[in-house]
């Protein structure tokens, strides 16, 4: 992927490539808890949204929504997608990030988990009403929503 996304194609033999792309995409995949209760919060808005889904480029997106026929990425993003406890994405994350919006041509949204469990703090106390209203605020900014 590296060499796609700085030169624009792949540095290995075709064969080969296709054989590391079938290889990378079919990791076995799965969902946490924070993750189906964003999926939740967008189902509750109305919005059209894939979950787990592969891009041409390989990589998994937690959620892929479609606002206004434009994709936007959400990766749901727990504590081990940050360095120890700080709020700095690790090496892993901004690289996925990264190659995403190069390769993929999409942008990508992270909902970190300390954003989403403030959610529960809301005085009217509705985490789904308290997700929705945050992950409008967040696509509203990339997705016109």
């Amino acid at each position: 992927l590296l060499g796609k996304e700085r030169i624009g194609k792949t540095l290995l033999p075709l064969n080969v490539s296709e054989h590391c792309l079938k290889v990378f995409s079919s990791s076995k995949l799965s969902q946490s808890r924070l993750q189906n209760d964003v999926a939740r919060a967008l189902h509750n808005m109305g919005v059209s949204f894939k979950e787990e889904a592969i891009l041409n480029s390989g990589y998994s997106v937690d959620l892929l929504v479609s606002i206004n026929e434009k994709e936007i990425a959400i990766e749901v993003d727990g504590p081990s997608h940050f360095i120890g406890k700080s709020k700095k994405p690790n090496g892993k994350t901004r690289l996925k990030r990264r190659q995403i919006r190069a390769l993929d041509n999409l942008e990508v949204i992270s909902v970190p988990y300390w954003e989403w469990d403030a959610i529960e703090e809301m005085p009217e106390g509705d985490k789904l009403k308290g997700g929705s209203r945050y992950l409008e605020k967040l696509l509203g900014k990339v997705g016109n929503c």
